[in-house]
């Protein structure tokens, strides 16, 4: 009988207990992207100190800053080394620890990148919630394992959207004496402001709304008010994400995806009318690609499924409840899922930790741009190092503004390859003509 409890404990994954929250590292460098900033971050959780040492873009102009949160002594310095100079404010609110609230609700458990290969995925928990004083809505994205910081979303009234992204975040601290003001900040005044930061995410707004009025100058995070970074602006962003993560050891090479994928993808849409989530089957080989989709479109939800056969040049959307195909032409070329050969390398990060086991996972960003046949279109990808397995895509056209997609639960190969073949009831389907739109692509088809 014990033998029996085993084998089934085994066959059903009874040690896959359900996620609970969770509590970061009390210690923790790394970096993070914010409202069009790059930043590393020192978190010292123990004492109650966070350092944010920014980089980023405006009005087409690089920008430096430096500022550390002492809370248990209330205190904010905004500090200017080449100066030798700090502005010294309170800080009165109390400390935000980087963690998964106790109410907050499991959204979901995924895999980003892929669980078919040793290095190619990163397990991951999602929690949603709200914010205190009903503030607004949160996101947050942390590692299964070690509870490491991805990304958080929050949105509110006063703000809108804002996305912190993590990377290459290690348990630890090399340098604890940046916790700490410099010699020559100990002498600067207090400077009593009007209004005072509220937590973590607050904090580091109202920094960036003061000290430089970037408040809308998000530059490439999905769900902010997303604007494309001019070509000499990229080229900074370029040199200090390369600066942070070591992206010259060995550069990374232009990929290509695994010819057959299955998994799952979720799109949004910078205007926010639009947000789905979709199973897709991918065969590069055939050129066949099956959306299976649900979401809402201005609030209000929807189905559909769609068969694209580029060789045959038709695009299906069928309709299993009724048993009706409506059949359109297919008239644009097949892009499959790889890094275009005139890309160019945005940077290598780490999402996760690096500093243990199942923490981790190595990715590549890309960006470019593709002709479509009324326009240009701007995109920004990421792949895993290990594999070229899509993790996130931005794709941008005059017509639809910013589209969001991420994948995640990929698998290599074909759950079903008979998804990939119209149903029976859909050979009688007559081609419709040509409305004179743009043709439905993996990227446009949202």
């Amino acid at each position: 009988m014990r033998l029996l409890v085993v084998l089934t404990c085994v066959l059903a994954g009874c040690l896959a207990e359900k996620p609970q929250p969770c509590s970061s590292p009390p210690l923790l460098s790394g970096a993070l992207t914010m409202l069009g900033g790059y930043a590393t971050y020192l978190y010292d959780a123990l004492e109650q100190r966070i350092r944010l040492s920014e980089m980023g873009t405006f009005d087409n102009k690089t920008f430096t800053s430096d500022v550390l949160l002492l809370f248990k002594e209330g205190t904010m310095y905004e500090i200017n080394k080449h100066d030798r100079t700090c502005k010294k404010r309170p800080l009165k609110t109390d400390f935000q620890p980087l963690e998964v609230p106790k109410n907050a609700s499991l959204l979901a458990q995924v895999v980003l990148g892929t669980s078919s290969g040793p290095g190619q995925g990163l397990l991951v928990n999602s929690w949603i919630g709200d914010l205190p004083n009903n503030a607004g809505k949160f996101v947050t994205t942390v590692t299964k394992s070690g509870c490491i910081p991805v990304s958080t979303v929050y949105h509110s009234d006063q703000f809108g959207w804002a996305v912190i992204s993590f990377f290459n975040n290690i348990i630890g601290i090399s340098d604890p004496s940046l916790l700490n003001p410099p010699d020559f900040c100990p002498s600067a005044e207090m400077k009593v402001d009007i209004e005072e930061p509220a937590n973590f995410l607050s904090v580091f707004n109202n920094y960036v709304r003061a000290g430089s009025e970037r408040l809308e100058a998000a530059a490439h995070l999905p769900l902010c008010r997303l604007k494309w970074i001019p070509s000499d602006s990229m080229r900074s962003l370029v040199l200090f994400v390369c600066l942070s993560v070591g992206c010259l050891a060995q550069r990374p090479h232009i990929c290509r995806s695994p010819p057959l994928l299955t998994g799952r993808l979720s799109v949004s849409t910078q205007s926010e009318k639009l947000t789905a989530y979709a199973k897709y089957s991918y065969d590069a080989l055939g050129k066949r690609i099956r959306l299976r989709e649900f979401g809402s479109y201005n609030n209000m939800t929807f189905h559909s499924d769609v068969l694209l056969l580029y060789r045959q040049g038709v695009m299906y959307k069928i309709n299993y409840r009724d048993r009706t195909c409506c059949k359109k032409p297919l008239c644009t070329r097949f892009h499959p899922l790889e890094i275009p050969r005139n890309a160019s390398l945005l940077g290598q990060v780490v999402l996760g930790s690096s500093s243990g086991p199942g923490q981790g996972l190595l990715v590549n960003t890309w960006v470019g741009e593709m002709k479509l046949r009324n326009g240009t279109a701007k995109y920004m990808s990421t792949v895993t190092e290990f594999g070229c397995v899509p993790v996130s895509t931005l794709f941008y056209t005059e017509k639809s503004g910013w589209v969001v997609t991420s994948f995640f639960n990929n698998v290599i190969g074909l759950e079903d390859p008979q998804q990939l073949n119209p149903p029976t009831f859909c050979e009688d389907a007559l081609l419709e003509e040509d409305d004179g739109e743009d043709p439905e692509t993996f990227f446009s088809l949202f």
